[in-house]
């Protein structure tokens, strides 16, 4: 009996934008004031690190998480846009980083999202957090909006921050933090026992720098086979940002039994075109305990969130071919 894979996809659209944006844009008018007056006193600072910083502590003092967990526990409207965010003066990792981008982008600094997903002991353990890096003076900066915190490089000038992959990769790099503790917030969740820096040294940990990286999924048994499903985890694969500083996400399926000749991949919305690949660790069968890497679409339009599918059985693909059948898609 053949072995059965199953990937659930599903694609959320973006909440658009409101036009008018008042809130917003005082938020980016008084970042500019800041920028403005420090400036003439900090020569020698790098304008996008002063602008980062303050832009990071505005959205972390407005954006209050405390405040959100109160309105969720009251069952009042929760924030979806930006503006509803400074409006509502409540949000959490998510909300803080899409206020950073878009005042980034309002303040001409080079941003992208960094997204990091925690692999708990089963699926449903899996959580997930979100920072942002700046490019300047050549190189990205980690900021963690939601805490407050950079990781500045031993020895260097205050401006000196670390990028992620430098966190990462020092096991003292917990000791470069400097973080906001007087947040009520952050206060909490070191009361709970919680570790609001996991992401610098947790060992099961997927990464995403400007949404481009690798997602590894867990497998479920089924009556059917095995099930691949995202859980906290991006519900798309390939590219929803034309960007510069913008990639895609390749999904990676663990555990793969060796028997598996059918791949189903439930689509539930596509845009863009391109070719999905279906690649097997070894460039022919996938061995017991191994992966299937599936790599995904090309958007036309930044921003667009979507999914590709194929199902196609008795047949493998070498590694770095193309399904021929049912993988290419086009707008409209």
């Amino acid at each position: 009996m053949k072995n059965l894979l199953m990937l659930m996809l599903m694609a959320c659209p973006l909440a658009a934008q409101e036009q008018a944006t008042p809130a917003t844009d005082a938020a980016v008018a008084s970042v500019r004031q800041q920028m403005d007056y420090l400036g003439g006193s900090r020569p020698g600072l790098s304008r996008d690190y002063v602008a980062a910083v303050a832009t990071m502590n505005h959205v972390q003092s407005e954006l209050s998480s405390l405040r959100y967990a109160v309105l969720s526990t009251a069952g009042k409207p929760l924030p979806g846009t930006v503006e509803e965010c400074f409006r509502l003066k409540a949000g959490i990792c998510g909300n803080h980083i899409a206020a950073f981008l878009e005042m980034a982008r309002r303040l001409e600094i080079r941003a992208r999202p960094v997204e990091f997903y925690l692999h708990g002991e089963t699926p449903g353990e899996n959580h997930n957090h979100i920072c942002v890096e700046v490019f300047y003076r050549e190189r990205w900066r980690l900021l963690d909006v939601t805490w407050g915190t950079v990781f500045r490089r031993p020895g260097g000038a205050v401006d000196e921050l670390a990028s992620i992959a430098e966190i990462r990769k020092d096991p003292r790099s917990r000791r470069w933090a400097v973080t906001n503790q007087a947040d009520l917030w952050y206060q909490h969740w070191k009361a709970s026992g919680l570790d609001p820096l996991e992401y610098v040294d947790y060992r099961e940990l997927d990464v995403l720098r400007g949404r481009a990286g690798t997602i590894r999924l867990a497998a479920r048994l089924t009556d059917a086979g095995q099930q691949y499903q995202p859980v906290h985890q991006p519900g798309y694969l390939g590219r929803n940002d034309a960007g510069r500083d913008f990639g895609a996400i390749t999904l990676r399926l663990l555990g793969v039994h060796a028997g598996a000749r059918e791949l189903r991949i439930q689509v539930s919305g596509v845009a863009g075109s391109g070719t999905l690949v279906v690649a097997d660790q070894s460039g022919g069968e996938a061995s017991d305990g191994g992966w299937c890497g599936v790599r995904g679409l090309q958007p036309v339009h930044p921003g667009s969130p979507l999914a590709a599918g194929i199902s196609r059985s008795g047949q493998r693909w070498p590694a770095g071919s193309s399904s021929r059948e049912g993988a290419k898609y086009s707008d409209g």
